[in-house]
């Protein structure tokens, strides 16, 4: 199997467990690692999956108020899968809402 990343892909987005965090947008960064064959798109050179589409549907779900970057990453795992259809895809999620740290990240990969 082959792999596409969408890498570093920044969104804005309404999210956090207090309301007043959720009131303003916050700025994530998301990667999407998508499991698939390439070869038949290669010998044809047609397109696997049409990436300007993946990220289009992130965007939409990036229109929607959350809680948790968990929940923006199972919706975004679970979006993928049943419109692209890869073997699996991995979600990484990073959030900049620490003050005195970096980043908040979490990668989950589902089949």
């Amino acid at each position: 199997m082959d792999t596409l990343i969408i890498q570093d892909l920044e969104l804005s987005t309404h999210i956090g467990v207090p309301d007043t965090e959720r009131a303003e947008p916050q700025k994530i960064l998301i990667t999407i690692a998508l499991e698939i064959d390439t070869k038949k798109s290669a010998k044809q050179d047609e397109p696997s999956i049409d990436y300007d589409h993946v990220v289009k549907a992130l965007k939409d779900l990036a229109a929607t108020e959350r809680k948790t970057i968990e929940r923006f990453a199972e919706d975004a795992a679970k979006t993928i899968l049943e419109r692209f259809h890869p073997k699996s895809v991995t979600v990484t999620i990073i959030k900049f809402a620490i003050p005195g740290s970096k980043q908040v990240e979490l990668t989950i990969t589902r089949p």
